[in-house]
């Protein structure tokens, strides 16, 4: 009896053993990477590494939470399916089973998907990292460089074709962006993205907008899909763009990737030149950036820029500063070039030949910038065009970008500046005392309204004027005016009517001073107030207050808050302001104004923003310039007159010279760009008075479009007419430009009865062919900060090895639908197909 039992019991150990072992290998197959890959594929999800858990759910309505009612279905069905081929089919004996047991099957299965089954699943899956490939489709990879013989046999091998050739002659003749395509379509070129497929998904992108980058499309070979296709992706990258903005580009593919890129290849000459600087945009990525340098480290070549001031004086002495950028130009002399050329006056193209206004300067190139003044002295009036020339070098890539040109206005007469006050205040002297000394100035320029000085002083003395209110062809002939500490019984309404209409029709500059004897109040609910940078408190007065003026982020962009040629420097002259005893306080600033200087603890209503001290405003055409206290005399303390005369100097040649000065805003002609490319269309518009600035009683206006001529051709000249556009002020008409080089607009002035003239160009070298060098700085910059690496196009078959691709695991929890997948459709068709093989084998119809 006993050795039953053990026997027994040895059977029931033998099997328990045999059971867990079972359950061990299904446990071990099922948590194997093999067996979550194998479910993923069956699924359709890609790159599983763990399964965490599998539930099936049922997602039709009528199932959903009733997982009992659908089993009690799939076995309703199943046995009324066993049970008629049992019963009733008595000419199958041998097979009814088999084919009741498979068409039970069927039914259970046709009601499950009735059902709608769908998976829960949660999984690791590992997938492949991200890799972002930017190439440069900016007009400087149109640029066909000079290579050196051994760079043309290091691309021609680079770009071999799978029999192993390439032709070094075209090589050597093609452009930035041929080189690149050449290299693409190669054997080197494509296997080497091929292999960066396999570990990364790449998606790839040119930058030929400013604003954003264009997707291209790797294959068209739909069974490969993760494959790459050289010659179809490099017929994708043109070379349209007409400005490079490598930081605009990093931030576009930020926006449309939100999970982190495992890297960027990026193929450019790198020769950024406006928008977001790179090197920022590029950290913001998170992801290391391997260059491609396209185009030589160091050409033959150069260029010129130049800087003046915007107007000049007649017979005292100037300087023109002349920046040179070369390269490969060491030790080579350059000769330099001052000419101008009168705008506005009715000369033919023959007499619109820039002439020389200043001996040749033979200027030493050492250094990649050379810079150096050139003397001016001028000696006519009027608005000339300042042209710097440099004769170019043997061997130069580019020769256009030799000649550096700006606009320049020469008066005999001054900048005219009015200051309105009620009675003489520290501010009102020193001001006065700093313009008298300004060579654009002078006792000619400044001219004062003082309400408490004597009537015979002010009918008698130049610099004084006996009324506020002037003719207008006087009034809007001001270039600032300067409105302080007055009473509001001083501002008449025809006075606020010009004056708004000075700063928002004629472009205007107003200041507005506040003192501790009328303030703000003044001003309040006059249309004065609607064009200051701050919203006026009528209940509030001048607040004392002992404190620190405190610039803002935005003083830093503000020419005239900068003092001194350094950040220490301005810092310094700042903080010799000292403390304010006190300042007018407002309710708070307006939506469109910038605050440059503000309180450092007063609040406004809000008891959030700071109280605005310095704000600025653009209202109209012109400029409003607040300022919350009349104490800016403080900064002469220690310096004298050095930040003094910056400041209000700065800021009156902000609002001054940006805009047409004196009489010229009578009558403006200016086109909608500086700079077209063939085919455009100019908008010319005129903005016309009379002599009282009043508009003018015509419907059109005759003008000349005069297309200057090169050395092989012969200049042409068309006569347009301009149609009024509105309120008998603004005329404009477009005209469409084909050919390249400088065009003049001389638009005749029907009052005077002289041509008012506005230029432009018809360029065929964009910003991007200003410079032929590869930035080859920016280059290593951008690998080195982002902990990428530089590479010569000739070496991107490194890529492939140096570009690793780092183990990425998401957990992710995703519901996957059961009914459509190919396993549901291959268990239907086996069980057909198995019913209708054993109805054969039966001979059952």
């Amino acid at each position: 009896m006993s050795s039953q039992i053990n026997a027994y019991v040895k059977k029931i150990l033998i099997s328990v053993a045999a059971i867990g072992g079972v359950i061990g290998v299904l446990y071990a197959v099922i948590s194997s990477v093999w067996f979550a890959r194998f479910v993923g594929r069956m699924l359709g999800l890609e790159d599983i590494e763990t399964i965490h858990s599998i539930q099936v759910k049922f997602a039709s309505p009528w199932a959903q939470e009733r997982t009992a009612l659908v089993l009690f279905f799939c076995v309703a069905v199943a046995i009324v399916a066993f049970t008629f081929y049992r019963s009733y089919q008595p000419s199958a004996r041998r097979g009814r089973t088999a084919i009741g047991i498979l068409r039970a099957a069927l039914l259970a299965l046709l009601v499950t998907i009735l059902a709608e089954p769908v998976i829960a699943m949660a999984f690791t899956e590992r997938p492949r990292p991200l890799l972002l490939l930017l190439f440069d489709g900016t007009d400087s990879m149109n640029i066909n460089d000079r290579l050196a013989d051994d760079a043309v046999t290091a691309i021609a091998k680079t770009s071999e074709d799978n029999a192993g050739k390439a032709d070094p002659d075209a090589i050597a003749e093609a452009s930035r962006l041929q080189l690149v395509q050449q290299v693409i379509k190669g054997k080197v070129g494509e296997e080497t993205f091929n292999k960066l497929a396999e570990k990364f998904r790449l998606r790839a992108y040119v930058m030929d907008r400013i604003d954003q980058t264009r997707e291209l499309e790797l294959t068209t070979d739909t069974s490969k899909p993760d494959s790459v296709q050289g010659p179809h992706l490099a017929e994708q990258i043109d070379a349209e763009g007409q400005v490079t903005a490598l930081g605009e580009a990093f931030n576009d593919l930020r926006r449309r990737h939100r999970a982190r890129p495992a890297g960027v290849i990026v193929f450019s000459d790198f020769d950024q030149n406006t928008g977001t600087p790179p090197v920022p945009a590029a950290k913001q990525l998170e992801a290391p950036i391997f260059t491609v340098g396209v185009g030589p480290r160091e050409v033959v070549d150069l260029s010129v820029d130049l800087r003046t001031p915007l107007v000049l004086k007649k017979d005292e002495k100037a300087s023109v500063n002349v920046f040179i950028r070369q390269s490969g130009l060491d030790g080579r002399a350059a000769r330099v070039q001052l000419l101008a050329r009168r705008l506005g006056t009715a000369g033919g193209v023959e007499e619109a030949e820039p002439t020389p206004v200043a001996p040749p300067k033979t200027v030493e190139l050492n250094g990649s910038r050379v810079s150096f003044d050139l003397p001016f002295l001028p000696s006519m009036t009027g608005r000339f065009l300042l042209q710097v020339k440099v004769d170019p070098f043997d061997g130069e890539v580019l020769e256009d970008n030799n000649v550096a040109e700006r606009e320049v206005t020469i008066r005999d007469d001054s900048l005219k500046l009015l200051f309105v006050e009620y009675e003489p205040t520290w501010e009102w002297r020193f001001v006065k005392e700093v313009f008298h000394r300004d060579p654009l100035i002078g006792h000619e320029g400044f001219r004062t309204f003082l309400r408490s000085a004597d009537f015979k002083v002010r009918r008698t003395n130049d610099m004084f004027i006996d009324t506020l209110v002037r003719p207008r062809s006087e009034f809007f002939g001001y270039d600032v005016i300067f409105l302080s500490d007055i009473p509001n019984e001083m501002l008449s309404e025809h006075f606020q009517s010009m004056l708004k209409e000075y700063v928002e029709k004629f472009g205007g500059g107003l200041v507005v001073l506040t003192g501790p004897r009328n303030g703000l109040q003044a001003l309040y609910g006059t249309e004065i107030a609607d064009m200051l940078p701050v919203v006026i408190d009528p209940s509030l007065r001048v607040r004392d207050s002992d404190f620190k003026l405190n610039l803002t982020a935005e003083a830093a962009d503000t020419d005239f808050m900068k003092l001194g040629s350094s950040e220490a420097e301005n810092r310094r002259a700042w903080d010799n302001l000292g403390r304010l005893p006190w300042y007018y306080p407002v309710a708070r600033p307006h939506p469109l104004a910038t605050v440059l200087a503000q309180h450092p603890t007063d609040k406004c209503v809000d008891n959030k923003t700071p109280q605005p001290i310095i704000a600025t405003r653009r209202y109209g055409k012109g400029e409003v310039i607040y300022m919350g206290f009349n104490e800016m005399w403080r900064l002469r303390r220690k310096y004298g007159e050095e930040y003094y005369r910056q400041f209000w100097g700065q800021m009156i040649y902000r609002l001054g010279l940006g805009r047409a000065l004196g009489a010229q805003k009578r009558f403006q002609v200016y086109t909608d760009r500086p700079t077209y490319r063939a085919g455009d269309k100019v908008r010319i518009t005129v903005e016309a008075y009379d002599m009282n600035y009043e508009p003018l009683d015509v419907q059109k206006l005759e003008s000349r479009l005069m297309a200057e001529g090169h050395a092989d051709q012969q200049g042409t000249t068309t006569d347009l007419t301009i149609p009024v556009a509105r309120d008998n002020v603004v005329f404009e008409t477009t005209v469409p430009v084909y050919s390249a080089g400088a065009h003049r607009v001389l638009v005749k002035d029907p009052v005077t009865n002289e041509e008012v003239e506005a230029h432009f160009k018809v360029a065929p070298v964009t910003a991007e062919r200003r410079n032929a060098v590869r930035d080859f700085a920016l280059q290593q910059t951008l690998a080195a900060q982002t902990g990428g690496k530089t590479y010569e196009l000739s070496e991107i078959a490194a890529l492939a090895d140096d570009v690793k691709a780092p183990v990425v695991e998401d957990y992710t929890e995703k519901r996957v639908p059961l009914w459509n997948t190919w396993l549901v459709l291959t268990m239907v068709l086996t069980l057909m197909l198995g019913e209708w093989l054993i109805r054969k084998l039966v001979n059952l119809r």
